[in-house]
């Protein structure tokens, strides 16, 4: 531990989030022991306090308060990551804490593209005190929830692994009541709402799609990703060769009309990011994403968590972000 313990970040003082029903209740209890542990092996100039959420976005509203920390720890999965990361954004970049993540969640998306396991024992929490600081682009979206096409873009949420609408988000959507009535979590959840999905609810979504600019295309997509990171759906691998410290979105659409017979097997290919190469699926990059639903309000997700939009207009935000990765 002594040799680990040499090359640790100087946490300084630091905010520890806990979403407590992370995991199925999991992530209390870790919590409890993260207390300990970081008693035990965080510097001597370096405090912590723990807080847990009580309800939706609270983590968001924490992290924004946070400007008098020097980091900011988010224990839990995917959701409680991206609340805090869109609170972190709200504050003055010179004032900004650096993020932390504690894995303990069913999709763990955006740890596992840092380098993270899942914490499962108090030898996982380990890893935590290797990391070292590294900048990453953030993503942000302006948008309008209103059914409205002339509603200004009023809204305004960020994400650090990935955005995307249509039946991808339609699928993300249907995880939180099959997480309550089976138990399943990670990709195996993902994989039932996906088969639901296509089984009750298969359909193409009108979009009027333009990248970095350019000539607005009108598409019928069945799912459209812009990914800061690789993965999405407790690690489908939509963008295999995205990087978060790129500068770039990588962006995966497939378009109809394609049956729902050949749409499913190119669903499932995407888990070992097959996908790429079906002639329905096309793969790009760009910095700006502009997206005009023609067809009214669409489901949508960022990092996981559900959005209902309009209208958006996507940016890429350089290293806007400092987050604590393990070293390499």
């Amino acid at each position: 531990m002594e040799a680990f313990m040499a090359a640790t970040y100087s946490f300084g003082r630091t905010l520890v989030i806990v979403n407590p029903t992370a995991h199925s209740g999991a992530a209390g209890t870790i919590a409890e022991r993260l207390s300990c542990f970081l008693t035990l092996y965080l510097h001597t100039d370096s405090s912590f306090e723990v807080k847990r959420t009580e309800r939706p976005r609270h983590a968001t509203e924490m992290a924004a308060g946070a400007a008098g920390y020097d980091t900011v720890l988010a224990l839990g999965g995917d959701g409680v990551i991206h609340e805090v990361a869109c609170g972190l954004m709200t504050i003055p970049e010179a004032e900004r804490p650096v993020l932390g993540v504690i894995p303990v969640g069913s999709g763990n998306d955006f740890a596992r593209t840092l380098g993270f396991r899942e914490v499962t024992c108090d030898a996982d929490l380990v890893q935590t005190l290797t990391c070292v600081p590294t900048q990453i682009d953030v993503g942000r979206i302006r948008y309008t929830p209103s059914a409205d096409a002339a509603a200004p873009l009023d809204a305004t949420e960020y994400f650090v692994e990935t955005f995307s609408f249509g039946l991808d988000a339609a699928i993300a959507h249907g995880t939180a009541a099959l997480r309550r009535t089976t138990k399943l979590a990670g990709a195996p959840l993902y994989t039932l709402s996906g088969l639901n999905v296509f089984g009750a609810h298969y359909r193409s979504y009108p979009v009027r799609l333009g990248l970095d600019g350019g000539e607005k295309r009108d598409l019928k997509t069945i799912i459209c990703a812009v990914q800061n990171g690789p993965t999405y759906g407790s690690g489908y691998r939509i963008t295999p060769d995205a990087d978060p410290q790129d500068g770039v979105f990588d962006i995966c659409y497939a378009t109809g009309p394609l049956p729902r017979a050949l749409a499913l097997p190119v669903f499932l290919s995407a888990k070992e990011g097959k996908h790429v190469t079906n002639r329905h699926v096309t793969m790009g990059r760009a910095r700006t994403v502009s997206i005009d639903f023609t067809d009214g309000a669409y489901p949508a997700q960022a990092d996981g968590e559900a959005l209902e939009l309009r209208r958006a207009e996507i940016d890429l935000l350089p290293r806007a972000l400092t987050v604590l990765a393990p070293a390499r």
